[in-house]
């Protein structure tokens, strides 16, 4: 009897530590938020987490290049924008008005520094900066100005590109040759020059005002392609920021698809959450339930008698 009484006796103190311990589990699971706590709780849940957080912070770290793109081409094309008003913004008017007859010498000198003040302004732009202080024009020469005070183009010749996704690469910038039409027959600043340099020179006969005509033509035909080629390419600024949003929108979609599916391998879904209060509810009632039997057994005569 005295055996059997000490078996019952060490039977229930293992049933209250084993619900001690059984709490203080379920306590650490609700307050870390997840059931899986080690790997040895789940081998496969644990791997299948690994893999899940990882997609995350691909995920993650595309967002952030997302984010860098974006302000790069919005930066661009702030400028671009700039660059056009000055452009189209009666520049060829003025230009076509330097060929009037009624014009003196004097008024085509005044003309030529009123074009000569907004070729200065155009090469400003050209060689801008961004919010870093990086040139935005110099493609991958990012420390260097593209341009010299002439107009030529020394900046770099491919442009600034960005991985925005796992399969997208995209430009971020153009360079201020493609911008400008460096080296070609339109180049904008040598047009520019072109008829800065026109205008100055007095015209003392009709050779003279035709020789004028004719360089003006050439130089609004040269602007009119530079109007063009700048449309082209702040549609294609357009287009970028358009698939870098889209591509934002496709990730936050995986990213919480990812998300759902890292909190159930992990067990910090509501579901999960919800099940692991009802097993602390449960554990609490075992253990206060050990406790009273523990305490009852404590006040029998035949355990007074044990001690």
């Amino acid at each position: 009897m005295r055996l059997s009484t000490q078996y019952m006796y060490q039977n229930n103190i293992d049933s209250l530590s084993k619900a001690m311990s059984s709490g203080n589990d379920i306590y650490m699971r609700l307050s870390a938020g997840q059931i899986l706590l080690k790997p040895s709780d789940d081998p496969a849940g644990a791997s299948q987490a690994v893999i899940y957080q990882n997609a995350l912070s691909n995920i993650n770290q595309f967002d952030t290049a997302r984010l860098y793109a974006q302000d790069a081409l919005g930066q661009e094309d702030t400028a671009l924008n700039s660059v056009a008003n000055l452009l189209t913004k009666n520049l060829a008017e003025k230009i076509v008005a330097g060929g009037n007859g009624t014009y003196s010498d004097a008024d085509r000198q005044a003309l030529a520094k009123e074009i000569q003040g907004i070729r200065d302004n155009m090469l400003d732009l050209a060689n801008g900066k961004n919010q870093n202080g990086r040139y935005i024009f110099s493609g991958y020469k990012t420390g260097e100005a593209p341009f010299q005070a002439d107009g030529t183009y020394v900046g770099g010749d491919t442009a600034m590109t960005q991985k925005v996704a796992e399969s997208a690469e995209i430009a971020v910038g153009h360079t201020g040759k493609n911008v400008f039409m460096s080296g070609t027959a339109d180049d904008i600043f040598t047009a520019l020059d072109k008829a800065i340099a026109a205008l100055k020179r007095p015209v003392e006969g009709d050779a003279d005002r035709e020789a004028l005509q004719s360089t003006l033509d050439s130089v609004n035909a040269s602007l009119s392609r530079g109007i063009d080629n700048l449309g082209k390419i702040q549609a294609e600024v357009g287009t970028s920021l358009q698939q870098i949003e889209s591509l934002g929108f496709s990730a936050q979609t995986q990213k919480i698809a990812l998300q759902s599916r890292l909190q159930q391998t992990v067990g910090s879904d509501p579901d999960s959450m919800i099940t692991l209060v009802s097993q602390s509810k449960m554990s609490e009632f075992a253990l206060n339930s050990s406790m009273m039997v523990f305490q009852s057994m404590q006040q029998m005569s035949i355990f007074n008698m044990l001690r």
